[in-house]
């Protein structure tokens, strides 16, 4: 019986993935050049002046590689943050570059690191995107943010 629910299961899957748009839609969550990939970039709806950038980001090189940096035309600038707790409130505090070693992956994720976009230019609802463009030593990855519900965690 497990045997059938496992088979029906993968080929469920594998029917979706088949399914019209799916490759379209892999295409905006995976973002590669030369030996770097991002992964399913997003941020939370807001109508705030600023806001947090979550991916993942895989070296496929053999080469270290480091993240500078971030643009958007939505936002005046983009910091790489790390969270921490200070006087008690959860805070994201600015940190430098960040190395990525061979064969590794970087996770941008809540309550932990994340790409703060400062001074947006208007307010970002759910389930629209935009374009922003990861900065490393070794060149330039743009990719897509999606814009999920304003509590998505």
């Amino acid at each position: 019986m497990r045997h059938a629910f496992f088979t029906t299961a993968l080929f469920a899957a594998l029917v979706h993935m088949m399914a019209p748009g799916f490759a379209e839609d892999m295409h905006d969550h995976v973002s590669e050049t030369e030996g770097l990939r991002a992964i399913h970039a997003w941020t939370r709806a807001t109508t705030d002046d600023h806001a947090l950038v979550f991916l993942e980001i895989e070296n496929t090189s053999s080469e270290t590689t480091t993240l500078t940096g971030a643009e958007a035309d939505i936002a005046a600038s983009i910091e790489i943050t790390g969270f921490q707790m200070i006087d008690g409130k959860p805070v994201y505090v600015p940190l430098p570059a960040m190395p990525i070693q061979p064969g590794r992956e970087l996770h941008f994720e809540p309550e932990a690191l994340a790409l703060r976009l400062n001074d947006l230019t208007g307010p970002l609802t759910k389930g629209e995107e935009f374009g922003m463009e990861l900065e490393f030593d070794h060149g330039h990855l743009d990719i897509h943010v999606e814009i999920e519900d304003a509590h998505a965690t």
